[in-house]
C-alpha cells in the first residue's frame, strides 16, 4: 500500500486505546485534532489488557482497539484469547509492546492480531498504522481515488478528466472507471459514445444498499481496462445527492476498481469537498488567463487547508497557447499560485471537439496532444514510470473475529 494513505480524509469509525505509558496516552489523544480523523471517534483509556476485557465484557467493542502492555509473557497471550472471546467479530487489535522482538510480531500477527509497535511510538507510525487498518476494513486496500475540478466552468475539466482516466487505463494497464459527478449534466457518455443507464440517485441508493449485480449493471465498459459510470433519465434540476451517499457509492466502486477517476466539474460544493478530501491525488484544471489563475489559487488554498499540505495535489494548465489571448506567463505562474504546474496542454480545439462529437477519446485519437499529462496520471495511479507496483494486503486469520 503507497504511503499516500495518511494523506486522506479516514472514513467513519471508532478507535478506543487503552494506554499504559503518559506519552502514549498523549499521542492517541492529539489524533483527535488531526483532520484525518476528523469522522473517527477516539476514546483513550487508562489501562492495559484487563482494562479491555473489563469494558468488552459489558459493552461493544469498536472497529479497532490499541492495546499498550508490558508483559509480554505467555500470560498474555491467554489474555488475548479471553479479549477475543468479548470483543465483536471483526474487531481488529494493534499491540504496543515493551521491545523489539520479531519472534514476537510475528507470533501476534499470526495470531490475528494487526500489528505490534513499540513503545515509544511515534506519532507518525501510530497514524500510518491506524489509516492502513481502517482503510483495508473498508475493503480499499490499494484503490486509489482521484478527483479532478476546475478553476471555473469552461476550463476543459471534464476533457481532462477523460483523458487521465484513458492514460491510466489505456497507456498503463490500470483496470480504472471514469464517474461523472454532473449527473444528467455531465456529457462524458457523449465523449465515449455511451448512453446513460441510470440517474445518479438511483445510482447513489444502488451504491448504499443494492446488490453486486445492480452495481455491475450500471457501470458500463467502454475499453478492456475503462469503465464508466454516467447518468441520465432525470430532470437536469433535479436535487443532487448529499456527499453522505456518493461516498458510500465510492467506497463500493472502490473494492472492485484499483482507480477510480471522478469528474467534480458539475458536482455540489458539498461532494466536491467530500471527494477531494478522501481522495488519494486531486488535479486541479486551469487555463492559463488571469481570471482562471485567480480562481485556481484561492482554491489551491484551500484545497490545502483541507489537506493539511499540497503533497498529493497537481496542477495542470489546460489550453496553453490559445490564440489572441492574453495569457499569464510561464514563469509568473508559480509565483501567482505558490504551486509549481505539474502539466501544460497545447491549445487543440479541433482535437477535442472532435473527440467529444465522435466518441473518439482524445487517447485514443491524438495520443501526443496528452503526452505532458503522462506523468501526472502515473502519480494520480500511485505508479513509478509506466509499470505498476502490486502491493500485497495484510493477510489476517482474524483471532480476534471469534468473539460474540
Amino acid at each position: 500500500m503507497s504511503d499516500d494513505i495518511t494523506s486522506i480524509l479516514l472514513p467513519n469509525a471508532r478507535l478506543d486505546v487503552f494506554a499504559l505509558d503518559a506519552g502514549t496516552s498523549a499521542a492517541a489523544k492529539k489524533l483527535a485534532d488531526d483532520w484525518r480523523f476528523a469522522r473517527v471517534g477516539i476514546d483513550v483509556v487508562d489501562g492495559g489488557m484487563e482494562a479491555a476485557i473489563e469494558r468488552y465484557s459489558a459493552a461493544a467493542s469498536p472497529e479497532l482497539i490499541l492495546i499498550e502492555t508490558s508483559d509480554i509473557s505467555e500470560n498474555f497471550t491467554a489474555q488475548l484469547e479471553a479479549l477475543a472471546g468479548v470483543c465483536a467479530e471483526g474487531t481488529d487489535a494493534v499491540v504496543i509492546g515493551p521491545t523489539n522482538d520479531v519472534h514476537l510480531y510475528r507470533s501476534l500477527v499470526g495470531m490475528g492480531v494487526r500489528d505490534y509497535l513499540v513503545r515509544p511510538v511515534a506519532e507518525d507510525d501510530l497514524i500510518a498504522v491506524i489509516a492502513k487498518s481502517l482503510v483495508e476494513k473498508r475493503g480499499l486496500s490499494g484503490s486509489r481515488l482521484v478527483a479532478v475540478t476546475g478553476a471555473k466552468g469552461g476550463v476543459g475539466t471534464t476533457a481532462m478528466a477523460q483523458s487521465l482516466a484513458w492514460l491510466i487505463a489505456e497507456n498503463l494497464g490500470q483496470k480504472t472507471l471514469l464517474l461523472d459527478g454532473a449527473g444528467s449534466r455531465g456529457t462524458t457518455g457523449v465523449a465515449f459514445g455511451i448512453e446513460p443507464s441510470i440517474g445518479f440517485s438511483e445510482a447513489v441508493r444502488i451504491g448504499q444498499s443494492g446488490s453486486e449485480d445492480d452495481l455491475k449493471r450500471i457501470i458500463q465498459p467502454a475499453t478492456d481496462h475503462l469503465s464508466m459510470m454516467v447518468f441520465g433519465n432525470e430532470p437536469l434540476l433535479t436535487e443532487s445527492p448529499d456527499a453522505d451517499s456518493v461516498e458510500a457509492l465510492l467506497d463500493r466502486i472502490m473494492k472492485t476498481y484499483p482507480v477510480v477517476v471522478m469528474d467534480l466539474s458539475g458536482a455540489s460544493p458539498a461532494v466536491q469537498k467530500r471527494v477531494m478530501a478522501r481522495a488519494a491525488e486531486v488535479v486541479i484544471v486551469s487555463t492559463p488567463h488571469l481570471t482562471a489563475l485567480r480562481n485556481g489559487r484561492a482554491l489551491v488554498n484551500e484545497i490545502k487547508h483541507l489537506r493539511n499540505g499540497l503533497a498529493a495535489v497537481d496542477f495542470v494548465i489546460n489550453k496553453q497557447s490559445m490564440p489572441a489571448a492574453d495569457e499569464v506567463p510561464v514563469g509568473d505562474i508559480k509565483n501567482l499560485l505558490d504551486i509549481e504546474p505539474a502539466a501544460r496542454i497545447a491549445y487543440a480545439p479541433k482535437v477535442f471537439m472532435s473527440a467529444e462529437m465522435t466518441g473518439k477519446p482524445v487517447g485514443g485519437a491524438k495520443p501526443e496532444v496528452l503526452k505532458d499529462l503522462l506523468p501526472v496520471a502515473q502519480k494520480a495511479a500511485g505508479l513509478s514510470g509506466a509499470a505498476a507496483k502490486k502491493e500485497e494486503g495484510f493477510s489476517l486469520r482474524k483471532l480476534l473475529g471469534k468473539g460474540k
